[in-house]
């Protein structure tokens, strides 16, 4: 599994590269808007003499927006592209896995099974691929790239007091979403098992009536419902502390940049137009915060189906003749050739 994924990444390492190089550009264009905007501003204290230069910022502005209509065109595709060809080319290399697995080993494979590693497993592995460098990609260079231009363009102790709860609410944000796949897990649990309860008590009920059991099958069955109960109150919980913890973050965030900013300005370290372009960078953070639950909880499952696959592509082979083997190679060609192999189409989100 490791070497035909090392294979699959190495045919789409230009695309892979393209992708993020053109998510780099865009992120670093998102910057100019509210540096423009800030410009604008500090020449509004004398309109009559700064008109050319006003006029002149609003066509800069138009242009920026125009280029990054056109940096963002190409990433999208890509961002569609790579995920897909990576899905194609991982079933490919599954089907011809079966094709070649010993019967005793396949017949102990359900129908079930199988369907769940050409649809589900792989499904989880696209999604990763396309959460990884869409939004992976897009947190580390707003991190990188937005910080850098607050801290020059700006000022270093303003950058490092805003930041400061981004960083505080990453690390919760990871925390609670570990409680929130606990506290997910044990509603399942719950669920299974009354589920095989009210299954059996429905099936055994004239035994149950024969024995006058009612009363104690009716207390069971509300205490496994009041664990139900508690364990989706606790995953209710924990999912609203995750958007609540951001809020609260960007909350902190602007609160501070509007204390200490103003204090700033007041003193003349800042200009007005350096303070409303730094409250415009720190909408860059919204988004990378924010996908942070998401990005973890992809790459857990794709973890999980990886685990899976790499169990099959290590079954043992049928050890073919050579003749065998070419037939065998021109039934997978043929397949390849018709598009046999069906791709399901799936959201990325």
């Amino acid at each position: 599994m490791k070497k035909i994924m090392l294979k699959i990444a190495n045919r789409y390492k230009l695309q892979a590269f393209l992708q993020v190089f053109f998510i780099m550009l865009n992120i670093y264009f998102l910057t100019y808007p509210p540096k423009i905007i800030g410009k604008i501003i500090d020449l509004l204290y004398d309109i009559e003499a700064n008109k050319d230069l006003i006029v002149q910022n609003i066509f800069y502005l138009i242009g920026i927006t125009i280029v990054l209509l056109i940096v963002r065109l190409p990433w999208r595709w890509l961002a569609g592209y790579v995920p897909r060809s990576v899905e194609r080319d991982l079933k490919n290399s599954l089907f011809e896995q079966f094709t070649k697995i010993k019967m005793t080993s396949l017949q102990n494979i359900k129908n079930g099974e199988l369907m769940s590693y050409f649809v589900k497993d792989i499904s989880e592995i696209r999604k990763f691929v396309y959460r990884l460098f869409s939004y992976g990609s897009r947190i580390v260079f707003t991190l990188i790239i937005a910080t850098f231009t607050m801290v020059s363009g700006v000022n270093l102790s303003l950058t490092i007091l805003t930041l400061l709860p981004i960083i505080v609410t990453a690390f919760l944000i990871v925390k609670i979403k570990e409680y929130v796949e606990k506290s997910f897990r044990k509603s399942q649990k719950y669920f299974t098992e009354l589920s095989e309860y009210v299954q059996e008590s429905t099936d055994a009920i004239r035994t149950t009536k024969a024995y006058s059991g009612e009363m104690h099958q009716l207390k069971e069955f509300i205490r496994k419902n009041k664990l139900l109960r508690n364990a989706n109150n606790s995953v209710d919980v924990h999912s609203t502390l995750l958007s609540t913890c951001i809020n609260i973050c960007f909350g902190l965030c602007y609160g501070i940049s509007l204390l200490y900013g103003s204090k700033l300005v007041l003193q003349g370290t800042i200009t007005t137009g350096d303070f409303v372009a730094f409250n415009g960078y720190i909408g860059l953070f919204v988004g990378p915060v924010s996908w942070l639950p998401g990005l973890i909880s992809v790459y857990k499952r794709a973890q999980l189906s990886y685990k899976r696959l790499d169990e099959v592509f290590k079954l043992e082979r049928e050890k073919l003749s050579s003749k065998k083997e070419e037939k065998s190679s021109k039934i997978i060609r043929k397949y390849r050739n018709k598009k046999l192999i069906i791709q399901l189409p799936r959201a990325y989100r």
